[in-house]
């Protein structure tokens, strides 16, 4: 018998970042791989299992296509042993650019969670579902809604690594976008030094040679003494 378990998270966007930023970030499958929490590695494979592409829960992948990656996990299976008490385990991960955000899908020996996270309007009016988490009357807001379906018996153990994975990964996006956009501001005027400092380079290794060289050769010469008439 499978059993299902869903959740929700979302973490305010701040008015000083654009919306289409967090969107570039989600669609940079980097951001999220690197920041799930029991994440330990992971690289990109070529295709994606024909069964997964069929899959109802995908936008049409004619328009979106689906990239899968392989992702290792290290899973604490017995608490308090340390090493011993852990595993690492390796599954495929889907991938796909939605307009809002992304869709993915991890299949790990039998456990599947679907996740999307989504840029949706916030506000008094938004209907944003989280657990835990204070948005206030933010004008965007990110969003994930995962869900996990396993066999019953192993939904207890499941549910608890999943929402330790998932709970904060909403609020580390934002975060690491506005990290990008305060790197972006402190490299501007540099950069523009830098195109300052080259135009004004170009400028003068355009400037005509005659002029140089004939202000080299003028030479200075003494002032004229006054002409001396004599009368005889």
């Amino acid at each position: 018998m499978t059993a299902k378990h869903n959740i929700h998270f979302a973490a305010s966007i701040p008015s000083h970042l654009d919306p289409a930023d967090v969107i570039a970030a989600l669609h940079d499958h980097n951001t999220t791989l690197s920041l799930q929490a029991l994440t330990t590695g992971y690289e990109k494979l070529q295709n994606t299992a024909p069964e997964t592409l069929k899959d109802n829960y995908w936008y049409p992948t004619d328009l979106n296509p689906v990239h899968t990656y392989s992702v290792t996990e290290c899973v604490v299976v017995l608490p308090g042993v340390g090493q011993w008490g852990r595993k690492n385990i390796t599954f495929p991960s889907c991938y796909q650019n939605i307009p809002t955000g992304i869709r993915t899908r991890a299949d790990a020996s039998g456990v599947i969670v679907r996740a999307d996270f989504r840029v949706i309007k916030g506000g008094f009016d938004a209907e944003v579902e989280s657990e835990d988490q204070d948005i206030g009357d933010a004008e965007w807001v990110l969003v994930e809604h995962a869900e996990v379906s396993c066999s019953w018996w192993l939904m207890p153990f499941v549910k608890g690594k999943m929402e330790q994975a998932h709970r904060d990964i909403c609020r580390r996006v934002i975060e690491k976008v506005e990290a990008q956009k305060r790197q972006e501001d402190l490299t501007k005027p540099m950069r523009r030094g830098k195109e300052l400092s080259q135009g004004t380079a170009r400028r003068v290794n355009n400037a005509p040679v005659e002029a140089d060289a004939n202000e080299a050769q003028r030479v200075e010469l003494p002032a004229a003494e006054p002409e001396k008439i004599r009368y005889g």
